[in-house]
């Protein structure tokens, strides 16, 4: 007996031992120099300057972007953490560490890349989603009508993604739309700018293994209402990267092969 009970405290102070060095082990493991990485953490900022309620919740307590019933009451955020798989991988393993980078700099002075990206995102979704475009181009400020993103649930859907995009609608939305018009469509080459989008998308995947072999098995289903409407996760993420919703529906299985490629490397 007395064996026994040496042996189950001797395996009960080796799991405590591990688990005591666990979150320094993890803290390890996220690179916060991935360029991916560094643009996610920018649109997490202004997410968090664009959600004050959700802000000072996650600063209380961070470990709740990983709460389902926190998630259900703040849909906003559940759309974030859908669109920007790196953040939401990131919380799982070290949530104080997140909202610890998310507060370090300056949300008023931002990072162009990300604004650059953002913009050409949402060039992208009026592109595949015309009606919102003319009802935009004729009135800017319905971007900020709840009543319409009601009836939008795509456009809010990536305005919750695209804090960047969301704020700049709210301060000057003729001006901003007007800006977005006359963004130049990005040209695919050495420093293409989707090359982010896949690697977003092999990281969701990989968080997202039901929905990962769902799509290995028949790539198209990207492209189905009903499979989507079971897969609220990938709906969010896909609104949230208009080009690659245009991509699955241009070859969707070309478009899942492109994971299978080694990050920055695709074609």
């Amino acid at each position: 007996m007395n064996r026994v009970t040496a042996k189950l405290a001797v395996s009960i102070f080796v799991v405590v031992f591990l688990m005591a060095g666990l979150p320094d082990l993890r803290a390890q493991a996220i690179d916060w120099t991935n360029p991916a990485v560094s643009q996610e953490v920018q649109s997490f900022k202004q997410f968090l300057a664009n959600h004050p309620w959700i802000a000072g919740k996650l600063k209380e307590n961070p470990s709740l972007a990983n709460e389902q019933g926190f998630l259900h009451h703040s849909p906003e955020l559940a759309q974030f953490l859908n669109a920007h798989p790196f953040i939401q991988s990131n919380f799982k393993i070290d949530a104080n560490g997140v909202m610890s980078r998310a507060q370090q700099g300056d949300v008023n002075s931002p990072n162009n890349s990300v604004e650059d990206q953002e913009m050409r995102n949402f060039k992208h979704f009026l592109s595949i989603h015309p009606w919102i475009n003319g009802k935009l181009g004729e009135k800017p400020a319905l971007a900020n009508d709840k009543g319409f993103l009601r009836g939008n649930r795509v456009l809010e859907e990536f305005l919750n993604s695209h804090p960047s995009v969301q704020a700049q609608l709210r301060a000057d939305p003729s001006g901003f739309m007007q800006r977005v018009q006359a963004l130049a469509e990005a040209q695919p080459g050495a420093d293409d700018p989707h090359a982010a989008d896949f690697d977003a998308l092999k990281l969701f995947l990989q968080n997202h293994k039901w929905i990962a072999d769902q799509l290995k098995e028949d790539p198209t289903r990207a492209n189905d209402k009903g499979f989507l409407n079971k897969s609220k996760e990938l709906r969010e993420f896909l609104e949230a990267h208009p080009y690659l919703q245009d991509q699955f529906k241009q070859d969707a299985r070309h478009t899942i092969e492109q994971t299978q490629q080694p990050a920055g490397d695709f074609l």
